[in-house]
């Protein structure tokens, strides 16, 4: 196995003991709030396999030591894992420091070395970046091969409290304070809503030693400049402000799970790059909340002004702004889509019996009806194509026709329309010519990407003749 820096021998566990050496006292009052807080939140199931991100430091120390003591009410297996930043000369005693201890308490222990450096300089990011990048690659590396089912972090109130303030400084929408969640797919966090005077208190209590990394002292890392500089003048106003910053996280929660119902009120449809949404019974502040959600996805978040800009643009039937390279914004009618420039299929030829692909629709040419969206065709030239300037049936537009049909201005230019020899016979959910079905040709629309929501527009559009 490849790995940046100093090879470790492989993946395998540096020792395995029969049994993990544990005093079975009491529980502790830290012990019984965080078995609590794992239980309430059902962060870790019965009978799973826990790998615990071990650094050496007392918050990684004090998280193993509980989960230690706790396993049995749990049913749960535990391993540890540590990665060597290389960063410092030191991280070689934190390396020995952890293989002791977990000689000590007969847990598995998977180790590996990364020259973070290196890393960094190659990449062109920063030390934090980069040591969080691999740290994070290595845990699920072992974690899979490992067959354990969730790494356990031992990020805490504090932890919690920077990040927060890190990402206001840094600019980001309310969703964006969750940061840190008690549980992320697979990792855990057990200790999120302890506080790291609680954390000290109990590695007193306990007795236990652990190690000291010097460079979390250096202010000119972002985060440690928040810890040691920002947040002691910031106490002096608020000294219990880390309970302050957990009632805005948890608010911040409760809004992101709003935005997850919205998300399943407002049928999300994605197809390629394409992310498409419905907004009628959608606020301002809703649509606004989706379209980040969005953005996000693609991995181009929306800045303040980009909002603002758009917030505007919101009360117009259509709008398509460019947010990022390649990535637009479009609205048309009830609908908003976020989407990448692609090449769009302008001509597809029917020639064959077979299936056809028109910008993600797809047609099947047959001798027989292969659905129930379908229509005959005569033994002439047949074919797909998209909409073109001046395009008539009779004396009406195909413009006013699409517009009638409430197709969304973004889809238009893709969209299919079936011609017999130059005569257009079939516009999906827009227009369908009376064609005799003598020829035992028919082409059926096998897949539809956006059926759903024109199906949408469809409803929409019989409510308001019937209103009329």
């Amino acid at each position: 196995m490849r790995r940046l820096g100093v090879r470790v021998p492989s993946l395998a566990p540096i020792f395995l003991l029969s049994a993990q050496r544990v005093c079975k006292l009491p529980l502790d009052e830290l012990e019984i709030r965080v078995l609590k807080f794992v239980q309430e939140n059902q962060l870790i199931p019965h009978g799973s396999r826990v790998l615990v991100a071990l650094s050496g430091g007392v918050d990684s120390v004090c998280l193993l030591h509980i989960l230690l003591n706790i396993k049995s009410k749990l049913q749960i297996k535990l391993l540890a894992a540590h990665l060597n930043h290389m960063i410092r000369p030191s991280a070689i005693h934190d390396e020995k420091f952890v293989i002791q201890l977990c000689k000590n308490l007969g847990v598995e222990l998977y180790i590996e070395r990364a020259d973070v450096p290196k890393f960094c300089r190659e990449n062109k990011i920063g030390i934090e970046e980069g040591a969080r990048t691999l740290r994070y690659n290595f845990l699920e590396k072992v974690r899979k091969e490992s067959s354990s089912d969730l790494i356990a972090l031992a990020h805490n109130l504090n932890d919690l409290g920077e990040t927060i303030l890190h990402r206001i400084v840094r600019g980001t929408g309310l969703t964006g304070l969750v940061c840190m969640k008690p549980k992320d797919g697979v990792k855990v966090r057990p200790l999120l809503y302890i506080s790291r005077s609680e954390i000290e208190d109990y590695a007193r209590r306990k007795k236990l030693n652990y190690v000291e990394d010097e460079s979390n002292y250096d202010v000119r890392y972002t985060r440690n400049f928040i810890r040691h500089r920002v947040l002691p003048i910031l106490k002096e106003i608020n000294p219990d402000l880390e309970s302050s910053l957990k009632q805005l996280h948890f608010a911040a929660n409760l809004l992101e799970k709003h935005l997850l119902k919205l998300i399943e009120k407002s049928r999300l449809i994605q197809f390629q790059d394409r992310v498409i949404f419905y907004i009628n019974d959608l606020d301002e502040f809703e649509i606004v909340e989706l379209l980040k959600y969005c953005t996000e996805k693609f991995n181009e978040p929306l800045n303040y002004r980009q909002i603002e800009s758009i917030s505007r643009l919101l009360s117009k039937s259509s709008f398509s702004v460019c947010v990022a390279d390649k990535l637009w914004i479009k609205k048309g009618f009830q609908f908003i889509s976020i989407e990448r420039e692609r090449n769009k299929i302008s001509f597809v030829k029917l020639d064959d019996f077979k299936e056809y692909n028109f910008n993600g629709w797809i047609f099947k040419l047959s001798d027989r009806i292969e659905s129930e969206n379908y229509i005959a065709l005569d033994k002439n030239k047949n074919f797909i194509r998209s909409r073109r300037p001046g395009d008539k049936i009779g004396k009406i537009k195909i413009k006013d026709l699409m517009i009638n049909s409430r197709i969304p201005e973004f889809l238009r230019d893709e969209y299919p329309i079936i011609c017999d020899d130059d005569k257009i016979v079939w516009i999906p959910y827009v227009y369908k010519c009376q064609v005799r079905e003598v020829s035992g040709i028919f082409l059926s629309l096998i897949f539809d990407p956006y059926g759903c929501i024109l199906k949408m527009s469809g409803l929409e559009r019989r409510k308001r003749f019937e209103r009329q």
